[in-house]
């Protein structure tokens, strides 16, 4: 699990708090990213216009708060690509994750659903 709570996203819309160009401008990783995006390179192979549209939106006008996110996002996925290179790790997590899932299984909503909601017999 990674990222802010949904409480504080709504907190940071709801005060105009998350401006992306202050992430930008206080993460080396964030920077790196989002320069990516118009790298030669990727320029070479990509399409220029929506390309640099990407990367200005996200410095100006990020409102799914992408880089609010980005630097945690990118630890995690690198821990999780070590984990599924070390495959007694990658096994003990995905069979934590499978015996925790029932949990969230749909039998379990729908039967709340008809509880709190439809009220079916």
């Amino acid at each position: 699990m990674f990222g802010k709570d949904s409480d504080t996203v709504i907190d940071l819309y709801a005060k105009s708090a998350y401006v992306s160009k202050d992430y930008y401008k206080k993460s080396k990783v964030i920077k790196e990213a989002v320069d990516f995006i118009t790298d030669k390179a990727v320029l070479k192979v990509g399409h220029k216009e929506n390309l640099e549209r990407l990367q200005k939106e996200l410095l100006n006008k990020d409102w799914f708060m992408t880089l609010l996110d980005l630097e945690e996002y990118i630890k995690v996925k690198d821990r999780a690509i070590a984990d599924y290179e070390d495959r007694k790790s990658w096994g003990r997590k995905m069979l934590a994750n499978i015996a925790q899932a029932g949990f969230f299984s749909s039998d379990r909503t729908i039967a709340e659903y008809n509880k709190d909601i439809w009220h079916l017999r």
